[in-house]
């Protein structure tokens, strides 16, 4: 109803208010700035008035009064500026109406009032700092202004949202003319009846709310005329959904002003009059289409987007994230009308604010109808453009059903779905390359907690919607471990309004881990429910009909089957809805549906749940054939099987090709048999194939359920026999560059058909998931598959962008072969090289399909047998004698320049590494080296060591200032404030087993016990030690650990009561500079600068070996034991690593590692598969333990090669060195074809004079050095020869078609590149002749590499 006493906004009379400006409180760094001013805007007028300048630095006083033209819904713009010499800079400003402000002076009492309101910096580095900006300012006359907003509060908004609950439920109790609105409905009623109950008499009586929630109320006025005619119903049902999506989205911005939101209450300014006027637009234009019975096309206004931000989004990056693909609008909702109760709930939970239960988790029995629930909810929710991410799980989509995709692709659609959020994210995303590989819990603070903590906007603009369905479909529950914990412990860190529904079955680890949970509302379906059967009634009534429909010819009666025979079907469902699906789509399939209705109803009743379920599958594949026909049930088997194993949905094409390629027999297409199958399978001719609900993989995958030998399908033996079927696939298809693509050529794209991506992807997963008993013709078949195709497998990989995946393929390959296959050499050998040859160079071939030929196998080493598997092949590039015999024991290296490496630490899951630098501490990704956080920055004072908590949540830290830090691993923060307590540099820390303790020594000679969890300490400093406390270590059983000092002794201690465990054990022999215990907790290993390692009895403090182990040249800094307590690692001061054979003190002496300068710090991987150093050349190395390789091509100088050149005929290669040496090598094998030419300085330039026959007598070797003197040497004498400067190298240079552009190898003739160089010493020189180049490399190492000549 209209309300002709009540004014608009154009009725009132303009008048003067009196307004003086009086002062800022500024932050203590605008002390410095003079004349400034305040410029006051009404409405946005273009002729705003201003203050004078002021005068004094840091004196921002005014006192000047203003009159001002005003409504009561005027906007006044206060924006405080300053004049530079060139310009008018804009510092600061805020925006409030009129009628607020007088509200709040009111509230005040007595006038002339001061009021205080907050500046926004324009700069927001400047908000960051945390300071108040504010101004003061007293309003004066108030006239008129008053008596307006006395007359306008004649009714509140308190009464409007009474009037519409009123109307929402009378609507609901038509809206059965037109179902499908009800949940919208339910939705609105749920969220403005909840702001009623909470807003009696609370809310400010301001006046545009008020009119506000009368326009809304006044929208409702159709719900009278629609009680008598409903037939009205259905042309309106678009305007009806928009209205109430409208009300559900004003009512929350309602909340939010009233106090009583997820947010602080909102403080009335201009975007809160933005607001209000897009609402109040968007009620008259629905208001008026209901009036008239015209349909409109009204878009919804949301309050939570604000139109101020930028809206460019950085989709690009948000899709390095690697996504997985969430695209299935087949996803059925709930039957209209059913489910009510269940959603109703989830509706007030996502919609009404609480201070707990951001989680709610919704589980049943399999097909109990989650599934429509969650997409129901979702559906819902993104036409009210508030849901956030929808990410749900399908067992047999291997890109569904990856826990680790989950994060990354609530972070993607997140970003998609408000920009703020996208660029939040893509800013991570840009800090932190690596963010796909961190841990689930590290992305989930890093992809969702930290952006929205960034956002605090997001708290003011009512609730966002994350949806997790099928949660129990997510890998297996050893595979989603993680991902449970962290969704149960980080989500409340997320704010209020992000509501996380998931639903799944009440598997055990998913039920332990959200059981208890304060923050976790859980939910289960009961199927037995009153409700719930009626629901499922009522779905099998509506499915009837349709079934009715569609058989016009059989002349059904209308009301057939009639309620009885409704309900004795629904009986038969045991509150299923997958029951009552699954017997409507045998009654729809069969030729008589009458037929098949009556063997339902007359099946007897069963007494479970999984009985009921059962048996409507065992009726559904009995009628689907003939199943004493041998054909049809070894078809079904074989592609039954196919469609229950597979990684992915295969189309029905691709599984007959596979099929096709063994044995002998006739194959029939398998359309042929799955037509037959329609009950339980969703198939098209070319649709991939699956099954309609788990709950029939379950079924037929369990031999106790199906019973039928002919319907049992065995999952190791069918992923055995897939496995076969994928490798002989492979072994037809694959082919080098077998896609034509032309050599590296940027953005390259392929489709490749599905029969060779699956295969590919998925042959290893399928044979390491199957049974076998060591069949010696399987062993033949993976050998044959890799010793012809292992190339072209990579290849096929990398066009599929897959590349990084290899590596752990062919890891798990290897793992297989070494369990089952043990005595089979030649198939162990190959894996074992393929592995490192993946872990080598997935860097180049990952950058191009075809690098894997042109860049990956010149550079493998000579020795193994990849390469000698495939070195023949004449297109490919060879190196001069090979790059190297095998492989390096680096598997990777990387440092920062600028200071040792001084301390080292691993995550315990072997994923990260943390280093220092003395002035920061790095986190790096174990595999690729990249940094995984920004580092983390020691202040005054240098870091001196670094400790990884067990649990992998800290990072602990010791300075030369004697401060202990603990710094959050995740984020790179500082958790807390400084431990202070030592008075010297902290020299050692350690953790205990647990996590709950750690300990820190200093050269103050004390140990500090601290607790981990609040940074107290636990007991008093320990004292004992006479001089610098240099190492500890915690026993890994119990509360010691151990001590060694520079007073020559080893002391254990017990951290639990705060003193010595055992006396004073004495090491005369030098400095105790490292220890370690064995993972058993029996003996403790100590190194010294007396160059030995001793190791000692850890519970009564005897020497346990003699002779100590010997072996290092100088100090031994840092020692590690490998997890399985057998191996020692060993760093020393004389630059080498060594290694230990702890039960017998002999050194593997061909294990030696390596560094170029001293060599502080060592420690085992938690797998013991490799070894992590740091050194003085501020070098990170990560080492493979097995390897007896050079670590890298051989050191042909000693020192950086300077220059490089070819002969006149390219037969030979002369270079020059830092070493003061020059070289000449043979361009066809790299060998050494005279011994080194020396010189007393460093070696500048190198060149042949080829003139054999000439007056100079012979080819000849020039050379300069440093200070420019000129050098000759007859090459066939090496006899020095007078040279003049017309002998200067540069003057005898010849210059090649290839060239080098950063690492590739480019013909400049073509503008063709050629190759990448891999990881290797950086390159310094370089020469080319023809089809060759020369390259030398820092290290001193010279490479040649010749291309295939042209045809």
């Amino acid at each position: 109803m209209g309300h002709p006493n009540r004014g608009t906004p154009d009725d009132l009379q303009v008048i003067n208010v009196d307004l003086s400006v009086i002062k800022a409180d500024l932050p203590a760094f605008a002390s410095e700035w003079s004349k400034c001013f305040i410029q006051i805007y009404v409405d946005g007028s273009p002729n705003p008035v201003r203050t004078k300048p002021t005068k004094r630095a840091g004196q921002h006083e005014w006192g000047e009064r203003f009159s001002l033209p005003a409504r009561s819904e005027t906007i006044l713009r206060f924006e405080l500026k300053r004049k530079t010499l060139l310009r008018q800079q804009s510092l600061a400003f805020a925006e409030a109406p009129i009628s607020d402000l007088l509200v709040h002076r009111q509230q005040s009492g007595g006038p002339d009032q001061d009021l205080s309101i907050l500046l926004r910096p324009h700069l927001e580095k400047e908000n960051e700092k945390g300071d108040h900006w504010r101004l003061l300012l007293r309003l004066h006359e108030i006239g008129i202004i008053r008596e307006v907003l006395e007359q306008r509060h004649g009714e509140s908004v308190e009464s409007s949202m009474a009037e519409i609950v009123v109307k929402l439920e009378a609507f609901m109790t038509v809206g059965d003319a037109l179902a499908e609105l009800n949940p919208y409905a339910k939705v609105a009623w749920k969220t403005v009846s909840a702001f009623y109950t909470i807003i009696k008499g609370q809310v400010d009586r301001y006046a545009r709310l008020e009119d506000l929630g009368s326009l809304m109320r006044d929208s409702y006025a159709f719900v009278e005329n629609i009680k008598s005619f409903p037939e009205k119903l259905p042309t309106l049902e678009g305007t009806i959904r928009t209205l109430l999506s409208q009300t559900v989205e004003c009512t929350m911005f309602l909340r939010e002003c009233s106090g009583h939101g997820f947010g602080e209450r909102v403080l009335f300014s201009a975007w809160t009059d933005r607001q209000i006027n897009g609402f109040m637009q968007s009620f008259a234009s629905l208001k008026q289409s209901l009036e008239t019975g015209t349909s409109i096309q009204a878009a919804l206004v949301c309050f939570r987007l604000d139109e101020n931000v930028n809206k460019l989004l950085n989709t690009q990056a948000l899709l390095k994230l690697g996504p997985a693909d969430m695209d299935d609008a087949a996803r059925t909702e709930c039957l209209p009308n059913t489910r009510m109760d269940i959603l109703a709930e989830i509706f007030a939970w996502i919609s009404i604010p609480t201070t707990k239960d951001n989680v709610y988790w919704l589980h049943g029995f399999p097909g109990a109808g989650k599934s429509t629930i969650a997409t129901s909810v979702a559906n819902i929710f993104r036409d009210l453009r508030r849901l956030g991410a929808f990410a749900f799980f399908t067992r047999g989509v291997a890109a569904r059903n990856d826990p680790a995709l989950l994060i990354r692709t609530l972070a993607y659609q997140l970003g998609e779905f408000d920009h703020r959020i996208g660029s939040a994210i893509a800013k991570v995303i840009e800090d932190v390359p690596s963010i796909k590989q961190a841990p689930l819990r590290w992305q989930f603070q890093k992809l969702l907690v930290e952006p929205f903590a960034n956002l605090k906007d997001c708290l003011r603009e009512g609730p966002i919607l994350i949806v997790i369905e099928a949660l129990d479909e997510c890998g297996q529950s050893a595979a989603r471990e993680e991902l449970l914990r962290v969704l149960a412990s980080a989500s409340p860190r997320l704010p209020p309004t992000i509501r996380i529904f998931i639903t799944s079955r009440a598997e055990r680890d998913i039920r332990s881990a959200f059981s208890n949970q304060s923050h976790i509302f859980v939910r289960e379906i009961d199927i037995k429910s009153p409700t719930n059967e009626k629901d499922v009634q009522t779905y099998i009534h509506h499915r009837l009909v349709d079934i009715r429909l569609q058989n016009e010819w059989l002349d059904l009666p209308s009301d057939w089957p009639g309620k009885a025979r409704t309900e004795a079907l629904a009986l038969r469902a045991s509150g299923l809805f997958i029951w009552a699906s699954t017997a409507c789509r045998y009654i729809e399939k069969g030729q008589d549906p009458e037929e098949r209705l009556s063997q339902l109803e007359h099946a007897s009743l069963y007494g479970d749940a999984e009985a009921a379920l059962d048996g409507i599958y065992i009726t559904a594949l009995e009628s689907a054939g003939r199943w004493d026909d041998v054909a049809f049930a070894t078809d079904f088997r074989e592609i039954m099987g196919l469609i229950i194993v597979a990684e992915d949905p295969l189309t029905a094409h691709t599984i007959d090709l596979l099929n096709a390629d063994v044995e002998s027999r006739r194959r029939r297409p398998c359309l042929h048999t799955i037509r037959h199958l329609g009950t339980v399978l969703q198939w098209g001719e070319n649709q991939p194939i699956c099954v309609m609900h788990p709950s029939f993989a379950d079924f037929i995958t369990e031999r106790r359920r199906c019973g039928s030998d002919a319907w049992f399908i065995d999952r190791p033996a069918q992923h055995l026999r897939i496995a076969r079927l994928c490798m002989t696939r492979l072994r037809k298809v694959l082919k080098k560059n077998m896609c034509g693509l032309k050599p590296f050529t940027s953005g390259w794209k392929v489709q490749l058909p599905e029969d060779v991506v699956y295969p590919a992807r998925y042959w290893v997963d399928h044979l390491c998931n199957s049974k076998t008993h060591a069949e010696e013709v399987l062993a033949e078949e993976i050998y044959s598959l890799l010793h012809s195709h292992f190339l072209h497998w990579i290849e096929v990989m990398t066009m599929m962008r897959k590349a990084r995946q290899t590596i752990g393929l062919v890891l798990r390959l290897k793992e297989w072969v070494d369990t089952h296959y043990g005595d089979h050499g030649a198939l162990r050998e190959f894996t074992k090289d393929a592995v490192r040859f993946c872990q080598a160079y997935t860097h180049v071939y990952e950058q191009h399909p075809l690098l894997v030929y042109q860049s990956a196998l010149p550079f493998t080493p000579t020795a193994t047998t990849v390469f000698q598997t495939f070195k023949d092949d004449p297109e490919i590039p060879v190196v001069a004698g090979g790059f190297r015999e095998r492989w390096s024991p680096i598997l990777t290296e990387f440092g920062r320049p600028g200071g040792n490496v001084a301390s080292i630490s691993c995550s315990s899951d072997g994923q990260y590494i943390a280093s220092t630098n003395f002035r920061n501490i790095f986190i790096w990704d174990s595999e690729s080296g990249e940094l995984v956080t920004k580092p983390m920055q020691a202040g005054k004072s240098d870091f001196t060591v670094i400790a990884f908590s067990p649990n992998n949540q800290h990072v602990a830290s010791g300075s030369t200032d004697g401060r202990v830090k603990l710094w959050d691993a995740l984020s790179g923060e500082q958790v807390g404030g400084a431990l202070e307590q030592h008075s010297g540099p902290v020299y050692a820390l350690a953790f205990s087993n647990d996590a709950n303790m750690f300990v820190s020594a200093s050269k103050d000679q004390t140990i500090v016990v601290w607790n981990a969890n609040d940074s107290s300490m636990v007991h008093a400093p320990l004292t004992g030690h006479q001089k610098a406390i240099l190492t500890l270590a915690f026993s890994p059983v119990g509360s010691h650990f151990a001590s060694g000092s520079r007073d020559r002794s080893i002391r254990i201690w017990d951290a639990a009561i705060g003193g010595a465990a055992l006396s004073n054990i004495v090491h005369p022999w030098g400095t105790v500079t490292s220890l370690a215990y064995t993972p058993d907790g029996n003996r403790i290993i100590s190194g010294s600068d007396d160059r030995t390692i001793r190791v000692w009895d850890a519970h009564q403090g005897i020497l346990l070996y003699n002779p100590v182990f010997k072996g290092h040249k100088s100090d031994i800094f840092s020692i590690s034991i490998s997890p399985n307590g057998t191996l020692l690692a060993s760093a020393s001061k004389d630059t080498s690593v060594r290694l230990w054979d702890i039960s017998t003190g002999t050194e593997l002496s061909h294990l030696i590692r390596q560094h170029r300068l001293p060599v502080r710090c060592v420690t085992f991987s938690h797998d013991g598969k490799r070894i992590v150093t740091g050194s003085n050349d501020a070098m990170v190395r990560v080492w493979d333990v097995e390897s007896v390789g050079s670590m890298g091509t051989p050191r042909l100088h000693k020192g950086l090669v300077t220059h490089i050149a070819f002969s006149a005929d390219g037969t030979r290669v002369v270079s020059g060195g830092l070493d003061k040496t020059v070289r000449v090598w043979c361009a066809e094998s790299g060998r050494a074809l005279m011994d080194p030419l020396r010189l007393g300085r460093e070696v500048s330039t190198v060149a042949f004079d080829d003139d054999e026959h000439g007056e100079r007598g012979g080819v000849r070797i020039l050379a300069t050095d440093k200070g420019g003197t000129v050098f000759a040497w007859n090459m066939a004498t090496r006899e020095p020869l007078t040279a003049s400067a017309s002998d200067h190298p540069t003057l005898h240079a010849r210059e090649g078609k290839l060239i080098l552009e950063g690492k590739w190898i480019v013909d400049k003739t073509t503008n063709e590149a050629l190759s990448l160089l891999p990881n290797m010493s950086p390159a310094k020189a370089r020469a080319s002749h023809g089809n060759k180049i020369a390259i030398g490399l820092a290290n001193g190492s010279i490479v040649i590499l010749h291309f295939p000549l042209e045809s």
